[in-house]
């Protein structure tokens, strides 16, 4: 499976050695997917507009609006219950996203690199994802994954 293949379809339980996502497991990933997303978001967002590289600013503008939306959509797999209340306090860790946006700090001119480079681990993690969402349980999950996989199809791609 890449980025470009969908999920498997089938109905029995993955075999592959991957651990399944509990309730817990995905209180955490979600949080943290929303998280990313919203951070990358307002990064992206504010590059689209600073002037210091008009040759991707239409890009990561695009980019910026589609990794919102998918904030939101992660954010609505997030379970609510309050007995998964500490696990989405524990998800929430500033100091990681924080080295992750670091990986933007470079001049305006490799910014698209950047982005793409990030958005490929992004997409890799999410691959990876797929193989531990249950076909059945996880259903609205494995949606929205394959839609941001497709969504973000046509990302730019480093050299």
């Amino acid at each position: 499976m890449n980025a470009v293949t969908p999920a498997p379809e089938n109905d029995g339980p993955v075999n592959d050695g991957s651990i399944p996502l509990t309730a817990e497991g995905g209180a955490h990933e979600f949080t943290q997917l929303a998280e990313l997303c919203e951070a990358l978001a307002g990064r992206l967002g504010d590059w689209s507009t600073d002037g210091a590289d008009p040759a991707s600013a239409a890009t990561m503008a695009s980019l910026s609006a589609r990794l919102a939306e998918h904030a939101g959509w992660w954010r609505d797999r997030i379970p609510e219950s309050v007995l998964l209340a500490e696990a989405r306090e524990e998800a929430s860790d500033p100091d990681r996203l924080t080295a992750v946006l670091a990986m933007l700090d470079v001049d305006p001119s490799d910014r698209a690199t950047a982005a793409a480079l990030l958005l490929d681990g992004v997409i890799a993690h999410l691959i990876g994802l797929a193989d531990r969402l249950s076909p059945v349980g996880d259903a609205p999950a494995r949606r929205v994954l394959r839609l941001v996989l497709a969504d973000l199809e046509d990302r730019p791609r480093h050299p």
